[in-house]
């Protein structure tokens, strides 16, 4: 059982204006993929409001249309651009912020669901000796419809400063499932959290 403290969401829906962006020079801002976009802006604006001592990163399939893009260019005998290699990995997006906007704060990038965020979160503030908070992000967009995986969703953010007290959110480990898309978790996470009268869903509780 893991309890701790949330603030409010911040989400980054496709389609919309970023304003957290413009303080990104436009020549740079032109440059990013939309879920680094997504990624960025939703991180930003949490921070313009508090403060973070480490940062998750988190998205279940990151660029993987940058990837796939690498991918025909080697399958056509063109030499893959070294821009776009360089922010396709999976940890790119939190690179990217801590160079656009000359922030060191420790993060690291997962692979994963906005719960393996949590628990990630988690287990920093629990190592540190002096009350902390963490800011999780989860980003994802759709994968090509050339994968077999492919679930059409509008590509988003989402993201929240996490800390030990007081605690308002209780996360049961054992109700973990991995049988849905990542993304569908984040979703129903965030429905969980904007409705004041539910107050138990899957592995949340309220509290």
């Amino acid at each position: 059982m893991v309890l701790m403290n949330m603030s409010r969401l911040v989400m980054s829906w496709a389609g919309e204006v970023f304003p957290a962006l413009e303080q990104i020079p436009a020549m740079q801002r032109r440059r990013l993929s939309l879920v680094a976009k997504l990624a960025l802006n939703s991180a930003m604006q949490i921070l313009a409001e508090q403060r973070a001592d480490y940062i998750v990163w988190v998205s279940q399939y990151g660029d993987e249309t940058k990837t796939l893009k690498i991918l025909e260019d080697v399958l056509h005998e063109q030499t893959p651009s070294p821009t776009q290699f360089s922010t396709s990995v999976h940890n790119a997006v939190s690179g990217l912020y801590s160079i656009l906007c000359k922030d060191a704060t420790p993060a690291t990038s997962l692979a994963g669901s906005w719960n393996d965020a949590l628990i990630e979160a988690y287990a920093w503030l629990k190592t540190t000796t002096e009350a902390s908070r963490a800011l999780v992000i989860y980003y994802d967009e759709a994968l090509p419809e050339l994968y077999a995986e492919h679930q059409p969703f509008t590509a988003f953010a989402m993201s929240a400063v996490v800390s030990l007290q007081p605690e308002n959110l209780k996360l049961d480990l054992s109700q973990r499932s991995d049988e849905q898309a990542y993304f569908q978790q984040a979703l129903q996470f965030y429905n969980f959290w904007q409705d004041d009268s539910q107050i138990e869903s899957a592995a949340w509780t309220k509290c």
